[in-house]
This record gives C-alpha cells, structure tokens and sequence, in this order.
C-alpha cells in the first residue's frame, strides 16, 4: 500500500481518522478492539498515529494511486452512510483525469 498511496502518510492519516470515528462508535465490538491491537504491535506509524487520536470530518477528496500499467491515477471519492447503526459505508471512486486517462483506466479495470 506504501508504494500505491500519494501522498502516502497524508492518505493514510485520513483514512485512519476515519476509522477512529467508526471505532468510537463500535467500541464494545471486540474484532474492531483486537484489530487496533494487532495493528499497535505489527505497525509502529500506526501506534504513533492512533495515539494521536485526530479525528476529522468524513475522507472526501482526491486520493492518487499508483498503478504500474498506468502510472498515479487521481480518483475523487466521497463516503455515503448506507446503514449508519451497522457502521457501514460505500466509498465511492470517480477517476479524475482526461478523456484518454479515463479510457486507459477503464481498459485496465476490464482487463
């Protein structure tokens, strides 16, 4: 994932707030629990991070990814609750790019 976030921290940050929100909600859920325990001693930004406690508003935004066929490809993406009491959520993608990057992008999705 290091290689395919841009830029990787400010990505990853975002995402993490994300997942607090989520986590202080869901706080009684022991596999949500035992995934952040096991994160704290298998990643060492991850426990610095999480110490942090920064939570923001919902990831929306652009979020660049590497694909090696392709290059970085810039994707918009905004989060829509779809069951708020179960925490679920779709996050939506949209490429982000010119008429002949969205073309090499969706040939590459198909195969």
């Amino acid at each position: 994932m290091r290689q395919r976030l841009s830029p990787w921290e400010e990505q990853v940050c975002q995402m993490l707030s994300s997942f607090r929100r989520d986590f202080a909600r869901a706080t009684k859920d022991p596999a949500i629990e035992a995934l952040v325990e096991e994160l704290t001693k298998v990643a060492p930004e991850f426990k610095a991070w999480w110490k942090n406690q920064e939570v923001n508003a919902p990831c929306q935004g652009v979020r660049h990814l590497y694909i090696e066929a392709l290059g970085t490809v810039a994707l918009e993406h905004t989060t829509l609750t779809v069951d708020e009491e179960r925490h679920l959520r779709l996050v939506y993608y949209a490429h982000k790019g010119s008429d002949t990057e969205k073309q090499a992008f969706n040939e590459w999705v198909v195969g």
